[in-house]
């Protein structure tokens, strides 16, 4: 039996054929992928340019409670200075305490007076106190007598009378916008002499006392109970009631004149009852 020859591939032919099949596809994928990009660049749209935004609107600030705006308008009302004005009708009851001596003999010169006039003016300064601001205040007041002179049993006339004092005062509200207001005051008081006075230094003065034409100066303290209305903002009326005791030194001279020991020494006191009406006005 006549065995047929088989053909031999050789194996070149055999690598170069799988080869060529596996780059025929890769190939294809490639020119797939480049034709997609080429497609999406052409595509790309043109940038629009872009709006501009509308301004943010700003949020309205948020209102206060009205007790809240009513409070800190209280709160400013009585951090503020206030200047007062007041017109006081008094009353007093005086006594004058007055010796003279000349070696062993005294002359009691005391006599008890009330004042001829009946009006005294005020003017005063307050700011709120560093403790209890929203109802303490403290301050300074000037209080003009005018020519102050005794009158009843005996007339005289002592001079031009000023004070100055410092206050401090607590108001306690009792109802809408109204206040009553306790009150006190220390000070000095200083006393030009006039007339009678004035005579009395001059007649010292020819007998070679060593007495001065010099302003008299004294003390004073007292106390007050008033109410206090708020008008507006900036202006409050009040009322008070007063009572002040005050001394004024006039003499106090001892010395030895031509070998005769001479003393002389006077003062006044005085208990004055007083009622004020006024006004402040904030700063």
């Amino acid at each position: 039996m006549r065995t047929l020859p088989v053909p031999q591939v050789p194996w070149k032919a055999l690598l170069a054929v799988l080869s060529l099949c596996l780059a025929l596809p890769l190939q294809a994928q490639a020119q797939t992928q480049s034709k997609t990009q080429t497609k999406t660049k052409a595509r790309k749209p043109k940038p629009q340019p872009q709006k501009p935004k509308p301004p943010e609107k700003e949020e309205a600030p948020s209102e206060k409670p009205q007790s809240v705006v009513q409070a800190e308008e209280r709160a400013q009302a009585k951090s503020r200075m206030r200047v007062g004005v007041g017109l006081e009708l008094f009353k007093e009851n005086s006594h004058l305490a007055g010796s003279q001596s000349i070696n062993a003999s005294r002359t009691d010169e005391s006599f008890d007076y009330s004042s001829a006039t009946f009006l005294s003016a005020t003017l005063s300064l307050s700011i709120p106190a560093p403790i209890l601001a929203e109802r303490a205040r403290i301050g300074g007041a000037v209080r003009l007598f005018g020519n102050y002179s005794a009158s009843g049993n005996r007339q005289f006339g002592f001079g031009l009378l000023s004070q100055a004092f410092i206050t401090g005062e607590y108001g306690l509200p009792v109802a809408d916008k109204t206040e009553v207001m306790f009150g006190g005051r220390v000070g000095m008081s200083l006393l030009v002499p006039d007339r009678e006075l004035s005579q009395e230094i001059d007649r010292l003065q020819v007998q070679g006392v060593g007495v001065w034409s010099v302003p008299r100066v004294g003390w004073l303290g007292g106390l007050s109970l008033g109410g206090r209305r708020k008008m507006s903002e900036r202006i409050h009326l009040r009322a008070d009631l007063s009572a002040q005791l005050d001394k004024t030194y006039l003499f106090a001279t001892n010395e030895t004149i031509e070998g005769l020991e001479f003393s002389k020494s006077w003062s006044t006191s005085a208990l004055r009852f007083g009622f004020t009406v006024g006004a402040e006005f904030s700063l």
